[in-house]
Formats: structure tokens, C-alpha cells, sequence
């Protein structure tokens, strides 16, 4: 009877200590899963941001504008113009 009463005890302990250890990796994950949504909308937030951009920017007149103030292109008249026939 004592044996078993050790034995019980000693058991008891153990599934204690896994309750523990158990509870304390679910809190080490929940704190990991709550900084990785919160980075998931950070990101979220900043490619909504680019695409923005990225419309705004690729807009035609932007386009031509940059072309001709940084590049000094301009649209080819006439004369710049080669035709060629088979």
C-alpha cells in the first residue's frame, strides 16, 4: 500500500510538472502567433501602400513627364521617322 501510494504521489507530480510545461509552451506560442499577425498586417498595410503608389506612379502622363524632364526624350516627329517597305 505504501509503494502505491509512492507511486501515485510520484505520478501526480509528473503530470503536474507536464501541465506546466504544457501550458507554458502554449502561452510561448500564443505570444508568437500574436507578433506574427501583427507583422502580417504591417505588411498587408504597406503592399496596400505600394500598390497605391505603383498605380499612381505608372500613370501615362507621370510616365512621359519623367521622360521628358530626366531622359530630354520627346516623341519622334517626321523627319526622325524611317518607314520601311518589304
Amino acid at each position: 500500500m505504501k509503494y502505491l501510494l509512492i507511486l501515485l504521489t510520484t505520478a501526480v507530480f509528473i503530470s503536474a510538472l507536464e501541465l506546466i510545461m504544457v501550458r507554458h509552451n502554449h502561452r510561448l506560442l500564443f505570444t508568437e502567433l500574436q507578433t506574427l499577425q501583427q507583422e502580417r498586417d504591417t505588411l498587408n498595410e504597406q503592399w496596400g501602400q505600394w500598390q497605391l503608389e505603383q498605380s499612381t506612379l505608372s500613370q501615362p502622363y507621370l510616365i512621359e513627364a519623367a521622360a521628358r524632364t530626366r531622359l530630354n526624350m520627346f516623341p519622334p516627329t517626321e523627319i526622325n521617322t524611317i518607314i520601311i517597305h518589304r
